[in-house]
């Protein structure tokens, strides 16, 4: 992974401690630091009206700094990006121009209920992104008070597209880090009349007996795997549940204009643990 890691902040506690996480992986991958906040049309014309055409930078640029210093120390220097215009579409515009490497944002912000930055900002950069996206959830933002660190990584397979660029990226960040990997393939629970059950119970079982000889040529060899019984996103929550470990999933659909596939919805809003969606190559 290589390229700068951009952030987008709001001044938050939430993408404070995204920033953290951000400032994390810049520091492991050995990549510059973007922090990016964006600015509504409005209010940016309002502000230079009153003090000039250089009044976002000039006015909230010594802000975010002390804001950036109370996030990760008065030692970091990111590079300092304001943009104006809606968030997301900046957030993504910083990515590209400057080819990064990923993403990192909050899934809560300033919005109405706290859920206005995860249903405006945070689904619009997973519908649109090219780049990997690492989300930190609410609950996941609660336990990162202390530095955020990463001891085990969690990935998700179906065995598509985007589940290879998923394993890949969790091979490569294994190895960065070097922490162990666990990978999961979850066969959904069948719902029938009890009189069908022991059709379902040979469904399932040929169906954990292909999935685990799938497993076995699809992923490293020194990886942990396992396949469960449920839906993926519980699955892939609860192997995270209560440890220092990121989950990393395929991102189906992204950059292609369609609705990403709902296991990373799913999994960013119930996991205690950040998460990493990665389109497919």
């Amino acid at each position: 992974m290589t390229g700068p890691v951009i952030c987008g902040v709001d001044f938050s506690e939430d993408s404070k401690r995204a920033l953290r996480w951000a400032d994390l992986m810049a520091r492991r991958l050995s990549q510059p630091l973007i922090v990016v906040h964006a600015v509504e049309e409005l209010l940016a014309s309002a502000a230079r009206m009153q003090y000039g055409e250089d009044a976002v930078e000039t006015t909230l640029t010594p802000e975010l700094n002390q804001f950036i210093a109370r996030a990760i120390g008065d030692q970091a220097q990111p590079k300092i990006q304001f943009g104006v215009g809606e968030p997301a579409g900046i957030i993504r515009g910083t990515a590209l121009s400057s080819d990064a490497s990923l993403i990192v944002v909050g899934t809560q912000g300033l919005g109405q209920a706290g859920r206005l930055w995860f249903g405006s900002t945070t689904t619009r950069v997973l519908r649109e992104t090219t780049k990997p996206v690492l989300a930190v959830p609410p609950l996941a933002a609660a336990r990162s008070d202390a530095d955020p660190r990463i001891d085990e990584i969690v990935v998700g397979t179906d065995f598509g597209g985007a589940a290879s660029a998923a394993v890949a990226t969790a091979d490569e960040l294994a190895q960065i880090f070097d922490v162990p990997v666990t990978a999961l393939h979850a066969i959904p629970e069948v719902a029938a009349p009890a009189r069908w059950g022991h059709i379902v119970a040979k469904t399932v079982e040929d169906a954990l007996r292909d999935a685990r000889a799938q497993m076995g040529t699809s992923i490293p060899a020194h990886w942990t795997s396992d396949v469960r019984t449920g839906s993926a996103a519980t699955v892939l929550v609860e192997a995270a549940h209560g440890k220092d470990a990121l989950i990393v999933v395929g991102l189906v659909g992204a950059h292609s204009g369609h609705k990403p596939g709902t296991t990373a919805y799913r999994v960013l809003l119930d996991s205690d643990a950040p998460v990493l969606a990665v389109p497919d190559r």
